[in-house]
């Protein structure tokens, strides 16, 4: 029993001291330390490897836009009473519509010429072409299935250009393609210089 009472009494005399002790407070700040050395610099990064070239960008507002050759499909259409195409052409903004100009050409429909001309010389054979935002509609009294056809969208920009001043809207639609794209090279050059 003398071990307990000295357990008792040491456990008692423990619990006194860790109750009875507290925090003091806080001292003064030491000084200050030496400053520390600079880092050295990190290793220069490899050059990364050349990315792809981005898509082309659309064609500005004074550019000419000629499109592919395509062939015409004319299935006979009941409701038109007639054989129709419809192209799908985006380069037809409102604006080619208010102030520009849409030319259309075939290749000889008769195929013994060979030539490339305007489409509305067919106008007499029933042929007619109608323009609207983003399409050409084409309509005709025969069949012009296989019919290579394309079209040419030329800015209002260009049409005030000094080249051709000189020409109506009628006489530039009259062109042959051959006179029409020397015409359109010179004042695309022009305008680009300016």
């Amino acid at each position: 029993m003398k071990t307990f009472k000295l357990l008792l009494i040491g456990s008692l005399v423990i619990s006194i001291a860790i109750i009875s002790c507290s925090k003091g407070s806080t001292g003064p700040q030491g000084p200050a330390g030496p400053a520390g050395t600079n880092g050295s610099n990190g290793a220069n990064g490899s050059n990364g490897t050349n990315g792809t070239n981005g898509t082309n960008g659309t064609n500005g507002t004074d550019s000419v836009l000629y499109s592919a050759w395509d062939t015409l499909s004319t299935p006979y259409d009941t409701t038109a009473a007639a054989y129709t195409d419809t192209i799908q052409a985006p380069a037809i903004t409102q604006s080619i519509i208010d102030s520009g100009l849409v030319i259309s050409y075939v290749k000889d429909i008769y195929g013994n010429t060979g030539t490339t001309v305007d489409i509305t010389e067919y106008i007499t054979s029933g042929v007619f072409v109608t323009y609207g935002l983003g399409t050409i509609n084409i309509s005709s009294g025969f069949d012009m299935t296989g019919v290579q056809f394309r079209y040419v969208v030329v800015p209002g920009a260009i049409l005030t250009s000094s080249t051709f001043k000189q020409y109506s809207s009628q006489q530039i639609k009259r062109m042959d393609f051959s006179t029409l794209t020397k015409l359109l090279g010179e004042a695309t050059n022009k305008s680009t210089s300016n």
